[in-house]
């Protein structure tokens, strides 16, 4: 079997040149005969394009937020069958994920899930030696996420005396090495419009232009060192399909003006028994024949507006189909083109120019207006007020917003689903009879997982109520001696009470050794001493807890040992579990364990916790508690749960395996 290569592509920030240097090295590895699978950290349906423009394959999205650990894991092993390398690239910088507190939808939290290198690409036009402060910076950043930055390609050099200097200052700093400077040329400048990059479609850019990408990748990259750097485990492949239901005909608007799709979604709808057929609001003029519904995604209507409206006879039949009850399901572009009219200009992408309204499908009585600036921008929770979409069980689900249009409608109608964002929850969308659309591009690609046996995380899963269960619900806080899991144990178990009446128990090793004889200083010396299986005990008493119907906060240490694993696994199968790793940076966590006075304190034995604990375990959800207080991140615990009966099976070894 030949090698399997995989690394994500990250950066200080956007802009650097990202996406034509992922382009270039996909190119490249394609010409030197290796399948490439492209991957886009984020929700991101425009870079995509371009990856798969130079790879013939494909391309897919990972989110960390979006789609939970699993979830991502699932989408990865799908995506990256049949390859022989793999590229991820990043989006923005490598630690701007959700928040500033909440890495999650970051580039670095999407490698630390996948276990992927990281290859950091810099912008080095006016810089020399200062690249070294910048390079190490990142490497500090990343290995505290237990992620390796590999290399460093540096983008726009200015000559290959300017890639010498860049090495040369690496070298001597022992940081990671420069495997490659591209110079500045003008092929690696992509158009862009005002949600981004013009999609490849749209662009002059063609496989004339990723070969031209290609070459500089191959004359200013040490393709053979990178692949070195980056080999890794082939992962295995995904769990076998679900048998389908009964076939259903879905008619997708795919064209220039709506190609905002997840090709994990439309898996989903495929596995749910779905015949997707496109069809196109711009040149096609009549809808595909016999739908069972429609599907209108996002895009650019605005910068179609004009032969979008030209087009009657495609207007005509979605608002007939809609008046003879068919079933339609819009986001954000396909949404405006719902309504009676579109505000937009006749040139400059809708934005520029003198402004008209362009008459639209007439389903929903309202006017969209493009402005001159962004409306929104950001990671979206929704919960459903008026059902679901295509029949998908769902109750929950998260996606993104990114547009610069307003509807305003003219009649009232029901909202489609409640939004919660950092600055709270409030309706949104529309639900009239079988239509259904708002601006939240959904992401419902786990759905796919769960059909098929896979693994889906309980912080983002969209699924179905539980069915009723006399378990419980434990919820691990694993992490070493001093990281704070006493603390945080008492705060979730707090904010259980006070927010959701939900009642709990705190079991945990220091309480057992409470309980001995001799109340014992070091937790291993303590254990040796009392001569009882406080392991054993500690996991059979959240079992049966659990298997009573309690609630369980569990305070442990449990990748100490792999025995200590598999036995509470195997008590715990068929109970609702909620692994999360409590983490801390190292200096401050030297601090609280020398400071201890309830016990001896030993920190050699707590900075190896610290290593070790977390790297057997399966995905868990990841808390740092340096710097952020107990209730925020006991709140964070409680918001993946998600207390609304989306319950998580007990992990099993076996299911993740193939991820060490």
């Amino acid at each position: 079997m030949r090698d399997f290569h995989a690394f994500c592509l990250a950066a200080p920030r956007s802009g650097e040149g990202k996406t034509a240097v992922a382009v270039a090295l996909m190119r490249a590895l394609v010409r030197r005969g290796l399948a490439v699978q492209g991957c886009k950290c984020g929700p991101d349906y425009i870079d995509p394009t371009f990856h798969a423009l130079a790879t013939g394959r494909p391309a897919c999205n990972l989110d960390t937020w979006m789609m939970g650990e699993a979830g991502v894991r699932a989408q990865w092993r799908a995506a990256v069958q049949g390859a022989d390398a793999a590229v991820c690239e990043g989006v923005m910088g490598l630690l701007d994920g959700r928040s500033p507190d909440d890495l999650s939808g970051s580039t670095l939290d999407c490698a630390r899930v996948l276990h992927l290198s990281v290859l950091l690409v810099v912008n080095v036009r006016g810089m020399a030696a200062s690249l070294t402060a910048l390079v190490e910076g990142f490497q500090q950043q990343a290995a505290r996420h237990g992620v390796r930055l590999a290399g460093v390609i540096a983008n726009n050099a200015g000559s290959p005396r300017h890639a010498d200097i860049l090495r040369q200052a690496l070298e001597k700093a022992g940081l990671p090495p420069l495997l490659g400077a591209l110079p500045r040329h003008e092929a690696c400048r992509i158009p862009e419009r005002q949600l981004g990059l013009l999609p490849a479609a749209e662009s002059d850019c063609d496989t004339v232009w990723t070969d031209r990408l290609a070459e500089l990748a191959e004359n200013h990259v040490d393709l053979d060192r990178l692949l070195a750097l980056t080999r890794r485990p082939r992962p295995l492949g995904p769990p076998l399909p679900a048998p389908g239901q009964r076939q259903r005909r879905l008619a997708v608007a795919r064209d220039e003006a709506f190609c905002f799709y997840y090709r994990a979604n439309e898996d989903t709808l495929r596995a749910r028994g779905w015949e997707i057929v496109p069809f196109s609001p711009l040149r096609d003029t009549a809808l595909p024949p016999q739908p069972d519904a429609l599907y209108l995604g996002g895009g650019y209507p605005e910068a179609f507006a004009a032969q979008l409206s030209a087009n009657t006879a495609m207007r005509s039949a979605i608002r007939n189909f809609a008046a003879a009850g068919g079933e339609i399901y819009a986001e954000c572009g396909g949404y405006m083109y719902l309504c009676a009219g579109l505000e937009a200009a006749a040139e400059g992408h809708g934005l520029d120019g003198e402004c008209r309204v362009w008459p639209m499908c007439g389903v929903l009585e309202a006017t969209a207006r493009m402005g001159q600036g962004l409306r929104s921008l950001g990671y979206r929770d929704v919960r459903f007020t008026g059902g679901a979409p295509l029949g998908l069980p769902l109750e929950t689900c998260r996606g993104h917003e990114f547009h610069w249009s307003h509807i305003e409608l003219h009649r009232p109608y029901a909202p489609l689903y409640d939004v919660t964002d950092r600055t709270g929850t409030r309706p949104e969308g529309v639900h009239h009879g079988n239509v259904r659309a708002g601006y939240v591009h959904l992401y419902w690609g786990g759905l796919a997982d769960a059909a098929a046996g896979g693994n889906m995380d309980m912080e983002t899963a969209p699924a179905a109520p539980a069915p009723h269960s006399p378990a419980g619900q434990v919820i691990l806080l694993n992490g070493p001696s001093s990281a704070g899991k006493s603390t945080l144990a008492r705060a979730l178990q707090e904010k259980l009470l006070a927010d959701h009446r939900r009642h709990s128990i705190i079991l945990s090793m220091d309480d057992l050794l409470r309980a001995c004889p001799g109340r014992p200083g070091a937790l291993l010396q303590g254990m040796a001493a009392t001569g009882l299986p406080l392991t054993a005990i500690l996991h059979a008493a959240t079992a049966e807890a659990a298997h009573a119907g309690a609630w369980v906060i569990v305070d442990h240490v449990l990748g100490e040992r792999p025995d200590w694993i598999d036995d509470l696994w195997r008590r715990l199968r068929g109970i609702p579990v909620l692994p999360v790793q409590v983490c801390c940076e190292l200096g401050e966590l030297e601090r609280r364990e020398k400071g201890r006075t309830d016990r001896t304190p030993d920190w050699p034995h707590a900075a190896r916790q610290a290593r070790d604990i977390h790297a057997p375990l399966p995905g868990e959800l990841r808390i740092d508690t340096s710097c952020t207080s107990p209730e925020h991140c006991a709140a964070r615990i409680l918001s993946a749960l998600g207390l609304h009966g989306k319950a998580m099976p007990s992990p099993t070894l076996e299911e993740d395996s193939h991820e060490a």
